[in-house]
């Protein structure tokens, strides 16, 4: 009879009981080791990071560690090591697609292409550049202590505030004393919402290893609403201290989706009114930041009969950059469905006023830019 296959939950299964016996100071049951099951897969992962392959793995354990190890062990190490996230698979920047978008855009004031199919890759870059911002705003001319960072919501800003929160937990100078982060909208996927920004500030609670001071504002808003009712909404008594707080942010970072996509969630909600979705096509929407509409000259300022609740319309980014402030956006593969989003990106570049001063998109993305027909 053929073996099964073995699958990560047998893995985890397998060293769930022997890694925390680890931690307690036990050793697991089976085969005696010099040391414990973590310390052999923190060796077994350094050597693979190296470039060994598992035959070789297994013949350094033995002869340096004196370890005996099984065929499938070292897969499974590397495998349980990265479940855990342990093992960090970080993609490189596609240079030449960057100097020519810094080219064709040298009003932009940051870009980075990564070379990547995939949108973790782009998220954890787009943290990256976002705690560089962090920086620059400690130094002269903001020389800030306090910096006010608002999130936009969905999947791709969800994977990277998650990324954002681990680069705060390691060593890095320059950052200021205190980060007070914003919900710049409300989730608009009701059946996943870890997709609302309000709760990404689960992950920046504070803790020993965390290197800045996190406070938080939140917005405890409908997700869609009647756009008659809107005004009416923002006066209400907690919804509009949060939307006075907008006055104080320096950095906003978020993504955006192509209203081409069925996953676009602009697009999905504005499928609960046919005469909203219908005003959108006929203004000729293409893609949305921030869950508002944009055509292939700018914002889209037509009336609606819903609309979501966002902290800060397109219309004032302009304003909200002439005062030295940042839009990052973070443009990576739908990830749902893994579409690139170029069309969005030819309009984003286009309009004026810019919308963004930061830049981070995919390979996949921006190579078609550049790609004669």
């Amino acid at each position: 009879m053929a073996r099964r296959a073995r699958s990560s939950a047998d893995v985890q299964e397998r060293f769930a009981p022997a890694t925390a016996a680890a931690g307690r100071g036990h050793r697991s049951k089976g085969r005696r080791l010099p040391f414990d099951q973590t310390e052999v897969l923190a060796a077994v992962c350094k050597y693979f990071c190296k470039g060994h392959t598992a035959t070789e793995i297994r013949e350094i354990m033995q002869k340096r560690h004196g370890v005996e190890m099984r065929r499938e062990d070292p897969y499974q190490f590397i495998s349980l090591a990265a479940s855990r996230g342990w093992i960090r698979f970080i993609p490189p920047y596609e240079h030449t697609l960057r100097e020519q978008i810094k080219n064709r855009c040298g009003w932009l004031q940051g870009v980075e292409v990564v070379h990547t199919s995939v949108f973790d890759d782009v998220g954890y870059h787009g943290a990256r550049l976002l705690l560089e911002l962090l920086q620059k705003h400690r130094m002269p001319p903001y020389s800030k202590d306090v910096v006010h960072v608002g999130f936009a919501g969905g999947h791709s800003m969800r994977k990277t505030a998650q990324a954002f929160a681990q680069l705060l937990r390691e060593p890095a100078e320059g950052l200021p004393k205190t980060v007070v982060f914003h919900a710049m909208v409300t989730g608009c996927d009701v059946d996943e919402p870890s997709t609302d920004p309000n709760a990404f500030f689960t992950y920046f609670l504070q803790d020993t290893a965390l290197q800045i001071e996190s406070k938080f504002v939140g917005l405890h808003a409908p997700i869609v609403v009647q756009s008659k009712d809107y005004a009416a909404l923002r006066a209400l008594k907690g919804i509009k201290e949060a939307y006075a707080s907008a006055q104080d942010l320096d950095i906003i970072i978020t993504s955006g989706a192509s209203w081409s996509d069925p996953d676009s969630m602009l697009r999905q909600y504005s499928e609960q009114s046919p005469k909203t979705r219908e005003a959108l096509e006929k203004a000729g929407c293409v893609c949305d930041i921030l869950w508002r509409p944009i055509g292939r000259t700018g914002p889209i300022e037509v009336e609606t009969e819903i609309r979501a609740m966002t902290l800060i319309e397109l219309q004032d980014l302009p304003r909200f950059i002439a005062q030295g402030k940042h839009v990052l956006l973070v443009l990576g593969p739908c990830v749902a469905c893994n579409r690139p989003k170029t069309e969005m990106l030819e309009v984003i570049l286009k309009v004026t006023p810019r919308l963004i001063t930061h830049l981070v998109v995919d390979s996949g993305t921006a190579r078609p830019m550049f790609t004669p027909a």
